[in-house]
């Protein structure tokens, strides 16, 4: 008869070491014990801890519970020491008994109480299965460790569950132990010496199966094929090793490429590489499997048989175990074939030129496998996309989702449902039939446990960066600094040292206490940061960390050709990471990520490009806005890298915040307060708020007119600001009347040499030039450059800008032999100074571009116009304002030289960019648009370009009014289309 066993806790181990017994009972004896193992079909295990529990402590509060349902005694609380040397010699026996058998492991969803309100899941999911079952089922119940097999009512859920499952196997269970019977008594016979029967008496390890939803990757297959089906004469073993995180799909790639090439060998050996057991285990069944000759022969055999035979594969799968060394199983012969799966990075070492990483999957393939598990064919695939994008590209995750909609129909609104139950969608596991049965979670907790304690605590800290280029340089510049940010303002201390005094609140006030606490909270951060990476930088200790990582491919680095390094982390593996923690944890390392990007943040000196501020931006804007604004001196920190790489609106909230707080700690009127005022409609400015900021800075001129004074040099300062913004919003003669005011100030203070005097004056001239006035622009340019060349000499930079400028004037007015020649002086004199790839060469580079595009030098033009954009996306990033610049500049070049085409998709480009980052009411983005229309006009796209010029002219009386040169501009060419 057949037997099924049900286990709890313990007493599945003493069951496997009892099969063990049963296993090893010799088929000549007349013993029962080797009758038991042969009747024996199924295993339900209910939170056996196979791998012991995780650590002592856990170990002995398990004993203490089980003591409510059984004996303990030391001995067994000794074997729960998770990896203690009687669990795995249990295991290792178990695992070549257990083969046969169908197994389901249960564990335990809920921690169980274990004294003074403490509560521990006794037993997790990934302790409570035998690693390498690739046969097995393993099913979550929503219960404790000791409920989870105690049932009141046959309603229960987790009763109808397992009754469901052994009802299933109480179905199969007769017809397969007749077989194993019929097996069973062939062995016997032949141990007595009887003539062998004529069935196989070993029957091979099958193939595991291509999974129906299988969406073919051509570049995996591909690179497989090459590697193992050289077209010549294989100097070395054909070897090659599909490596990845795991559910990236690397199983199933390699089981696709052999059932498509099976015909290609002359034998298949499958093994299960997952530890050293399984793999003895089951190149012993593949040696044993050839014939009753073989029937005694070992795993070494097996090694040695291949090494001498022709024309097969040795499939290794799953070899995912830190520390396992596979050397001894590859046999040696360039007459056979080996393929690996592993997320063990170390395992490319097998084969150095010949391994590929499986990563996430195309857009188009993710799209398709999800259709496939859904069996769903949409209409649009809009919300599919949405869909794979959301969970990374992953395999895994896919078929997971699409195992969903499967069973809820619920494509559309699948989304919003996997956002909201996130964590408990990935911790499904994947329905029988749907490629495997583990969830994405899961697959990930086997790498993630795996990591030393250090290494985990960076990847929680890693996973509240940006999941892209992660520098190596800020572990290394933040652990040098201490950890600690460059900027904390006098401010941030709440006043200690200015007009807000103890007394005026009668003691200590509370911004004080806020800040003595935010100092004691700063070094507890700081502490914690050291502690996983060290008070002092040592790059070997850092790089063990990573490379214990990299090992289960939870990281990638990629090195550039100038020798820096950056890290990779899918985001899912982040996101996975984030949900393992707790609301206060999440709050906890994110603080932890905020902290480290501090360290590392410091002003630009004078000359500096702006690289590392880009290369942390990213980062940065990644943290949780709450971590961005713990306190006014972080908020200010990250506002440099802000303000440095042009990205103003992302760090409009930051100067909110601080103006906001400033106002709240110092006062409205304080100078600091006014200064974060003045700072905030800059950003307001260069973020395309233009009404915002022209409210702003009338009320900050008034507010320094009115407490320093209308003379004071700082009021002269915002008044220009003011004049900047008013002249950006289209009110030139009012912008002309304040520069001219603050000019007659500068030259009744300050004297007509002063570097500010001649500033002002250009101020002047700029707007001349705008209303069009040029003859009156150039003379105040020239007069003004005479002066700066006189007071600063003619290298300085004011009078290498002021010479840029009148440049420009000339080359409007016509005169492009001299404008060119100045241009030329220019650009020399920025390379000199400042290096050919500095933000103001390039600006110098792209206004002498536009010189010869004046001149009708088209072909030089383009060639400059092309070299400073690449230098400006490589320096500066794509979505930087100059960039943006340099690409309309170089637009407006291949315009002309009639490659219409080409300059509409840049003019495309550009005005995507500027609608993005400065909006769709800037004057810079109506100008791009009317760029782009005029293109299109001459395209022959006449319907878009009247209606998106009909846009630009409408827009431009509302914003510029009607008498503006840009908006009498685009009135004619509206006419003209």
């Amino acid at each position: 008869r057949p037997i099924i066993f049900l286990a709890h806790s313990l007493g599945g181990i003493i069951l496997k070491k009892a099969l063990v017994l049963c296993h090893s009972d010799d088929f000549e004896t007349d013993g029962n014990l080797r009758d038991v193992y042969a009747s024996t079909f199924a295993i339900l295990f209910f939170g056996t801890p196979h791998s012991g529990a995780n650590g002592v402590q856990l170990a002995e509060w398990m004993g203490r519970v089980l003591s409510m349902c059984m004996s303990t005694n030391d001995r067994m609380l000794k074997a729960l020491n998770r990896d203690s040397s009687e669990l795995e010699n249990i295991q290792r026996l178990y695992l070549p008994a257990g083969r046969r058998i169908n197994t389901i492991f249960f564990y335990e969803e809920y921690p169980t109480p274990i004294v003074r309100g403490l509560e521990e899941l006794i037993v997790p999911r990934h302790l409570a299965v035998i690693q390498g079952d690739s046969k097995a089922r393993v099913v979550v119940l929503h219960a404790d460790h000791c409920q989870m097999v105690k049932y009141t009512r046959d309603n229960d859920v987790n009763y109808r569950k397992v009754a469901d499952y052994l009802a299933e196997l109480v179905g199969e269970a007769t017809v397969a132990v007749e077989e194993n019977w019929i097996r069973e008594n062939g062995y016997r016979g032949i141990a007595k010496g009887e003539s062998a029967p004529t069935f196989q008496t070993v029957l091979p390890k099958p193939r595991i199966p291509v999974s129906r939803n299988y969406v073919h990757r051509p570049y995996i297959y591909d690179f497989i094929t090459e590697k193992l089906l050289p077209l010549a004469s294989p100097e070395h073993q054909p070897r090659c090793i599909l490596h990845g995180l795991g559910g990236a799909g690397k199983t199933q790639a390699g089981t696709f490429w052999i059932e498509q090439n099976k015909d290609r060998f002359s034998r298949i050996v499958v093994v299960d590489a997952s530890n050293q057991q399984q793999i003895e285990a089951d190149l012993e069944t593949a040696i044993r499997s050839i014939g009753p000759q073989f029937s005694k022969a070992t795993w070494k055999d097996a090694v040695a048989y291949l090494s001498d035979e022709k024309g097969w594969l040795l499939f290794l799968d799953n070899a995912d175990q830190p520390g396992l060394r596979l050397d001894e199983y590859l046999p040696n012969s360039i007459h056979g074939a080996i393929l690996v799966t592993t997320r063990n990075r170390d395992c490319i070492l097998y084969a150095p030129d010949s391994h590929i990483q499986v990563e996430k999957m195309t857009e188009k393939e993710a799209v398709d496998l999800l259709h496939k598990v859904a069996n769903v064919t949409p209409l649009s695939i809009d919300a599919s996309i949405a869909i794979v994008r959301e969970v990374g590209l992953w395999a895994l995750a896919i078929t997971q989702a699409g195992a969903y909609i499967f069973r809820t129909k619920s494509l559309n609104t699948y989304l919003a449902t996997f956002q909201k139950h996130r964590d408990k969608l990935m911790r499904e596991a994947v329905p029988a039939g749907r490629s495997g049965q583990l969830s994405a979670y899961t697959a990930f907790d086997l790498s993630f446990e795996l990591l030393p304690k250090e290494a985990q605590e960076l990847m929680k800290i890693c996973a509240f960066l940006h999941h892209s280029s992660i520098p190596h340089a800020l572990f290394e510049k933040s652990t040098v600094s201490g950890f600690r940010g460059y900027y904390v303002p006098q401010c941030a201390t709440g006043g200690a040292n200015d007009s807000v005094s103890d007394s005026a609140s009668g003691g200590e006030t509370s911004h004080k206490m806020e800040f003595r606490q935010f100092l004691k909270n700063n070094e507890a951060i700081v502490s914690s940061l050291e502690g996983i990476l060290g008070s002092k930088w040592d790059n070997f200790s850092f790089q063990m960390l990573i490379d214990s990582i990299a090992r289960g491919s939870l990281i990638d680095t990629t090195t550039e050709s100038d020798g820096q390094r950056f890290y990779g982390i899918h985001p899912l593996v982040q996101t996975y990471i984030r949900d393992l923690l707790g609301k206060e944890d999440r709050e906890s390392y994110a603080l932890l990520a905020g902290q480290l990007l501090l360290g590392a943040i410091e002003p630009l000196s004078k000359g500096e490009n702006n690289t590392w501020h880009r290369q942390i931006m990213p980062h940065i804007d990644h943290l949780p806005a709450e971590v961005k604004m713990a306190y006014i001196s972080h908020s200010l920190s990250f506002l440099i890298v802000y303000r440095s790489t042009g990205s103003w609106n992302a760090g409009q909230p930051l100067s909110e915040y601080c103006y906001s707080q400033l106002c709240e700690v110092l006062g409205a009127q304080h100078p600091i307060t006014l200064q974060m005022m003045e700072d905030l409609s800059k950003t307001l400015h260069f973020g395309g708020r233009l009404e915002q900021a022209e409210k702003l800075r009338r009320e900050v001129c008034s507010l320094q007119a009115k407490i320093l004074g209308p003379q004071d040099p700082h009021t002269m300062t915002v008044m220009s600001g003011l004049a900047n913004t008013l002249h950006e919003c289209g009110q030139v003669r009012e912008a002309e009347k304040i520069r001219r005011k603050v000019l007659a100030l500068q030259l009744k203070n300050l004297g007509p040499r002063r570097t500010s005097t001649v500033v002002a004056m250009n101020n002047v001239a700029h707007t001349l030039y705008e209303r069009g006035q040029l003859a009156e622009a150039e003379k105040i340019q020239r007069k003004g450059l005479r002066l700066l060349k006189e007071t600063l000499g003619p290298h300085h930079k004011s009078t290498v800008v002021a010479m840029g400028n009148l440049a420009d004037t000339l080359q409007d007015r016509g005169k492009l032999e001299e404008a060119e020649q100045m241009q030329k002086e220019v650009l020399a004199l920025r390379t000199e100074a400042l290096g050919r790839n500095h933000p103001d060469t390039l600006l110098a580079m792209g206004n002498f571009a536009l010189t010869l595009r004046a001149c009708g030098r088209l072909t030089e033009a383009e060639k400059t116009g092309r070299e400073v954009l690449a230098l400006r996306r490589e320096i500066l990033g794509e979505r930087h304002p100059d960039t943006v610049l340099a690409m309309g500049n170089l637009a407006t070049i291949i315009y002309d030289l009639g490659q219409l085409e080409d300059a509409e998709k840049m003019e495309r480009e550009v005005l995507a960019l500027r609608r993005e980052i400065l909006g769709p009411r800037h004057p810079t983005t109506l100008l791009s648009m009317a760029s782009l229309a005029i293109t299109l006009k001459d395209n022959d796209q006449l319907e878009e370009a009247e209606n998106m010029m009909q846009e630009v002219v409408t827009l431009q009386r509302e914003i510029l009014g009607p008498r503006h040169r840009d908006t009498v501009s685009a009135q004619k060419e509206l006419s003209l289309i």
